[in-house]
């Protein structure tokens, strides 16, 4: 029991120290620089910060050119950075839909990187794969996004334009908000 309420304690002076650091604008809090950026660490003369990485920020640059300007779809995006064989962040494995969905989402590079984006809580209820190895749930095993204003933002270098990454969450939203079936439906033609 004692042992329960040392590590509540430590898990909430932790969680009140990097939420301290984030609200002084120290990037030493996110878990790790996004794909365009390379941490740097601190050192005796400078804190940490983000380094803009500029063989991935062209990447970036031109993931949100092909869905902004040129409206690929995500998919489409994906398949071609597969084809053209663009090294992922880690150098190996292939590109996944839901790594450029979370880049065209990132706000770090618009500039304002953000902590406390979600919140750990527990797993409302019990999926297949998880009832498939014996149904229990891992406490507090489930993220949930805050609401924006809950957000805590970092300033770090830009990559594309405040512009631009409104554009590109401004054609997210409708994708995200229709029902699966609704996406997939044409518009009938004038003939129809």
């Amino acid at each position: 029991m004692i042992a329960e309420y040392e590590r509540a304690q430590i898990l909430e002076r932790s969680r009140r120290g990097k939420r301290h650091r984030a609200l002084q604008g120290q990037v030493s809090v996110l878990s790790g620089a996004p794909f365009g950026y390379r941490y740097k660490r601190k050192t005796d003369h400078s804190a940490a910060y983000y380094e803009i990485d500029e063989r991935q920020a062209g990447i970036v640059r031109w993931v949100y050119e092909l869905y902004t300007a040129k409206s690929h779809s995500i998919g489409a995006i994906t398949r071609l950075l597969n084809e053209r064989q663009i090294p992922t962040a880690k150098e190996t494995g292939r590109w996944e839909r839901s790594t450029v969905w979370a880049m065209l989402r990132n706000p770090a590079y618009k500039g304002t990187a953000c902590f406390g984006k979600t919140r750990i809580a527990p797993r409302m209820r019990v999926t297949r794969p998880l009832r498939l190895r014996g149904g229990v749930a891992p406490r507090n095993s489930a993220n949930h996004e805050l609401p924006r204003t809950e957000w805590i933002e970092i300033p770090v270098p830009t990559i594309i334009s405040e512009e631009t990454f409104a554009l590109a969450n401004e054609l997210l939203k409708p994708t995200r908000s229709m029902p699966r079936d609704a996406r997939s439906r044409r518009a009938p033609c004038k003939d129809c």
